[in-house]
């Protein structure tokens, strides 16, 4: 549809309750617009209705405004378009929307035809079309030569030409404009005439049954791809996202030799010292979420994916160092936790992303509050969301709340890496990070052994 369509806006409609009185006057900017032989006054005839302001005191009084003050107001707009003046007539002296309708069918309007609706249906039929088309190219293309690389199949019309909103187009006006997308003249010229598909087929000699053998290789082609886009190396387990659970993932990371890193359990952070000025470098994910430098870094899926791992192996690693009985599932307190570990009948749930932590539990005496950080990398910037800043500001001013980050490097690795890193809104540690509040980043630096 064109970029006009979704911003329209009907005063009228709005305002005096004449809503159906916008579609008829729709379909008379269409009729116009095909009388004309002008595929853009639909365009322009559009405008002028959105555009329309009715006088300041019609809207203190709108029940009082008459159907006739509205359609004159309206034809005034439409007069100032070329080629519209001569054809208003049909719309003056109307009291009503039933009298505008039967004045438009009186005049031979078609007042059931949506524009909108006929260039949807012309965009969705064209895609079809070119789809079908291409099929063919590829066909003929690989089977007469076979060291020609397949060619790439267009990507579908989003913006269409004012033509597509007056008439449905017929087959061959279709198969026109999918020739158009295709830059090879040996295959264009080799299809001139054809009405049909099957014309196309017959013209070039192609088998039915080898194009459609060729089109399921292309789709299982696909979804191998697909496959394979979706599947990554976890510490040498193969996890497809989307056809694996993370229930697989868990055991299978469950089993591997327990993660060793800094004394989380007596609160000894790893050792850190004061960083560097701040540098342009990229940040990492917020929550459960993660910051990585594969070419894939914007992979949603990869991205999510990274965040679940490291919160398994943060869980795993909690539980050694605090002992199973302080780290229990309940203590896993992000929304991630009935991904990995999903709930039994009668068991509460507490999961939320909204805590400002990912873990909570009580180990000794004390209550911990224990923020996941997790990368691919060894990156030492990471994102605080909001709620996280809220739940470490909070926590740093009250006696025996401790809020914790723990930063989960080379997550996907058989061997992640952990750091133990203090509350850097807590007096004491702000020297340790460098806070960039516009962006909500905090940086550290590992003092080197």
């Amino acid at each position: 549809v064109m970029p006009w369509e979704a911003a329209f806006f009907y005063p009228i409609g709005d305002f005096f309750g004449l809503e159906a009185a916008t579609s008829l006057l729709r379909c008379f900017a269409r009729h116009a617009a095909i009388e004309a032989g002008e595929p853009n006054l639909f365009h322009e005839l559009e405008v002028a209705t959105r555009n329309f302001e009715p006088d300041d005191d019609w809207s203190a009084q709108w029940w009082e405004v008459p159907f006739t003050a509205v359609m004159h107001g309206l034809c005034a707009a439409y007069a100032e378009i070329p080629g519209v003046p001569h054809r208003l007539e049909i719309l003056e002296a109307t009291e009503n929307v039933d009298q505008l309708r039967a004045a438009l069918e009186e005049g031979g309007v078609a007042t059931d035809a949506d524009p909108f609706e006929i260039a949807r249906r012309n965009r969705d039929r064209l895609a079809n079309v070119l789809s079908d088309v291409h099929d063919l190219y590829r066909t003929w293309v690989e089977l007469t030569d076979l060291s020609s690389s397949a060619p790439v199949r267009p990507q579908p019309q989003t913006d269409l030409d004012p033509g597509a909103y007056l008439q449905h187009w017929s087959e061959v006006e279709l198969l026109h404009r999918a020739f158009q997308s295709i830059a090879d003249s040996g295959f264009v010229d080799a299809c001139e005439g054809c009405a049909s598909l099957d014309d196309i087929r017959d013209r070039l000699g192609l088998d039915p049954d080898a194009v459609e053998a060729r089109r399921r290789e292309r789709r299982e082609q696909a979804r191998e791809e697909e496959r394979r886009r979706r599947t990554f190396d976890v510490a040498g387990f193969s996890f497809e996202v989307g056809t694996t659970s993370y229930g697989e993932l868990f055991q299978y990371l469950n089993g591997l030799d327990a993660p060793v890193g800094p004394r989380a359990s007596r609160d000894t952070f790893t050792s850190l010292t004061p960083p560097l000025p701040r540098r342009s470098r990229g940040a990492g994910g917020t929550g459960g979420n993660a910051s990585n430098r594969r070419p894939s870094a914007g992979h949603r899926e990869y991205r999510d994916l990274v965040g679940i791992v490291g919160e398994i192996h943060a869980y795993r690693y909690l539980r050694h160092e605090f002992g199973i009985g302080s780290v229990t599932p309940d203590s896993w307190v992000s929304e991630i936790r009935l991904q990995v570990l999903p709930l039994v009948a009668g068991e509460p749930e507490n999961s939320n992303d909204g805590h400002g932590y990912d873990f909570q539990f009580s180990h000794r005496g004390r209550r911990w509050h224990v923020e996941v950080k997790s990368t691919t990398g060894d990156d030492p910037q990471f994102g605080l969301g909001i709620s996280e800043i809220e739940a470490a500001t909070r926590l740093a001013r009250k006696r025996g709340g401790r809020w914790r980050i723990l930063r989960v490097r080379n997550a996907l690795s058989v061997q992640p890496e952990f750091d133990w890193l203090p509350n850097p809104f807590e007096e004491g540690f702000r020297q340790l990070f460098r806070l960039h509040r516009g962006e909500m980043l905090v940086s550290y630096r590992r003092r080197r052994s």
